[in-house]
């Protein structure tokens, strides 16, 4: 698939300082709890904190799709977005290895449909992100502080090796956005059914 950059958008300071450092507090200081993930393919260890899963959220609050108390931090990036329906949050944390070992990982796409991907980042890493863009040299996105990268769903995208810091933290988010051309009205939690159902 051949991207379009000017779908990649790129917003640097997205929260106001204080809030920033809220958020860097909560994930990077010892009040998030995070679940080991393995090692995903680049030869390093993921771990994830699930804030919200269109599908798994019931199994742990009935009638609702959110997994993780504390999906209230996030609320100053959610306020931002223009959401019809969410999709799934998550927190990632990859911690580095051996630097001669680790490698790209694979292209992959979040969910198998269209939406919008978010990715926030909480501090400076060597890592980018990077967008696949048929045969051509991949389109690539520095790992910066209170930074916001949006994009496609459908833009498959892949994570470089990075020699700092020991780890590198993000957010993801994927939404739907409301459909400018149809009435749209979704009630949160009351959506009939979901595309990943």
């Amino acid at each position: 698939m051949t991207i379009d950059p000017t779908l990649i958008k790129v917003t640097d300071d997205y929260l106001p300082e204080e809030e920033f450092e809220k958020l860097c507090n909560y994930f990077l200081g010892n009040e998030c709890y995070w679940y080991y993930c393995g090692n995903y393919s680049g030869g390093y260890p993921q771990m994830e904190h699930v804030f919200h899963n269109e599908t798994l959220g019931p199994q742990r609050y009935a009638y609702t799709n959110t997994i993780a108390d504390g999906i209230s931090v996030l609320a100053p990036i959610l306020e931002t977005f223009n959401i019809a329906c969410l999709v799934r949050i998550r927190a990632i944390c990859n911690w580095r290895t051996d630097t001669s070992t680790m490698e790209q990982r694979g292209w992959h796409v979040d969910v198998p449909f269209d939406c919008t991907t978010a990715i926030y980042y909480l501090h400076d890493s060597d890592g980018k992100t990077l967008f696949k863009d048929d045969d051509n040299e991949p389109y690539d996105c520095e790992t910066k502080a209170n930074r916001l990268v949006e994009f496609p769903s459908s833009y498959q995208h892949s994570t470089t090796p990075f020699t700092t810091p020991d780890r590198r933290v993000l957010i993801n988010f994927n939404y739907i956005t409301p459909n400018p051309q149809e009435s749209v009205f979704v009630q949160h939690n009351l959506i009939p059914q979901h595309p990943m159902k």
